[in-house]
């Protein structure tokens, strides 16, 4: 009796397969994606909060050498304003107090609406990040930040701008 040659199966990948390896990549990615946007948003509003607090040891460390606040003649300047020269929208605070004004961290910003802005009459002061920050679960009072007069931002501020 013949013995019948087997034939050899080609490697390689059938159709069904690389369907199936396809749509699982899908998943992964499907449920990745948000995970990875999340934390994008977390470090962004992490450092928002760190130039919240840079901001605010320079304009102490500004007034315990000046005696008053940088003073904005008790009017709004904000990033979004290049018209401040060298000086920033926080006139005397660059080069002496820091090395450069912070922006935003999303390149978005800064607009007509969302962007930093300082207000001081040079006994107080008021530094807003106005309409940028990303958690909506900061924007309630008790949050170290909360700034009662803007329902999307945050700020540091004197007693006496609280209400500004």
């Amino acid at each position: 009796m013949k013995k019948h040659p087997v034939k050899n199966r080609q490697a390689g990948f059938t159709i069904i397969e690389m369907l199936i390896v396809v749509t699982i990549l899908a998943m992964l990615a499907g449920v990745l994606v948000p995970v990875l946007q999340e934390g994008q948003q977390t470090a962004r509003d992490s450092r928002r909060m760190q130039d919240l607090r840079t901001v605010q040891s320079a304009l102490a460390d500004f007034f315990r050498a000046e005696g008053e606040y940088p003073d904005t003649s008790d009017e709004w300047q904000n990033d979004n304003d290049d018209g401040y020269g060298a000086a920033g929208y926080i006139p005397g605070l660059v080069p002496d107090y820091l090395p450069a004004l912070p922006r935003d961290p999303d390149n978005q910003y800064p607009t007509a609406t969302a962007h930093y802005m300082y207000r001081s009459d040079g006994t107080d002061y008021k530094f807003v990040l106005n309409g940028t920050p990303e958690d909506a679960d900061s924007f309630a009072e008790g949050f170290p930040f909360y700034d009662p007069e803007r329902a999307d931002s945050w700020m540091v501020c004197t007693p006496g701008a609280y209400n500004w």
